[in-house]
């Protein structure tokens, strides 16, 4: 969230404290705390909806490029749109912006995932703190690199069923079974929406 949209936050909930004190009504904390969580759903709400609960591509990527100033939803919009080059330098903003090296190891080895660098992508992922990622990339390699072992091991540390479909999507692309492909990434669309929704429907394409 940006700097304005917490400030019309906080004011929006200084405007309902001076509404309340001119009506003389009483509040309690936990009422004034409830009021608060309102303002900041209606100031938040398109972010949210974008973010978490839209399936329109097309408006989704509206709302990334009107917020590509800031270099995590332009890293976003240039990888799912496959401008590497652009999405090279928002990666470069990103790791000026968030220091710590974890904080940024999952975009790196999203950049590496899809420019098919495998020998970078697995040295990215000892930087990934969640395991869960971990393991998506690890699946990913193990997919290229034909282990099924390696592909079951790291495939049952997934919890995310949209992680483990698009994954399993990916497979069967790669043994060219067209039919179980377009039906798993079918599967893994249904499984998410947002941002998340945007990258995969991109992805598929």
């Amino acid at each position: 969230m940006n700097v304005k949209r917490l400030i019309a936050i906080i004011f929006g909930g200084l405007l309902i404290g001076f509404l309340l004190g001119v009506l003389n009504v009483q509040v309690d904390y936990w009422m004034f705390v409830f009021l608060v969580f309102i303002a900041f759903l209606l100031f938040s709400y398109r972010d949210v909806r974008y973010m978490f609960l839209s399936r329109d591509v097309e408006k989704i990527e509206k709302y990334l490029q009107k917020k590509s100033v800031e270099p995590y939803y332009d890293f976003i919009l240039q990888l799912a749109n496959k401008d590497m080059s652009e999405a090279k330098k928002a990666l470069e903003k990103l790791e000026e912006k968030w220091k710590k090296k974890e904080r940024t190891a999952v975009f790196r080895a999203n950049y590496y995932l899809y420019m098919k660098d495998w020998k970078l992508l697995k040295e990215e992922i000892t930087f990934i703190p969640q395991e869960e990622f971990k393991h998506y990339f690890l699946a990913a390699i193990a997919i290229e690199e034909k282990n099924e072992s390696n592909f079951v091991h790291s495939i049952q540390h997934i919890r995310k069923d949209w992680m483990k479909l698009s994954l399993e999507a990916e497979k069967a692309k790669k043994a060219k079974n067209k039919v179980l492909a377009d039906q798993k990434q079918l599967e893994a669309l249904r499984a998410t929406k947002g941002i998340q929704y945007y990258i995969l429907s991109k992805s598929f394409d």
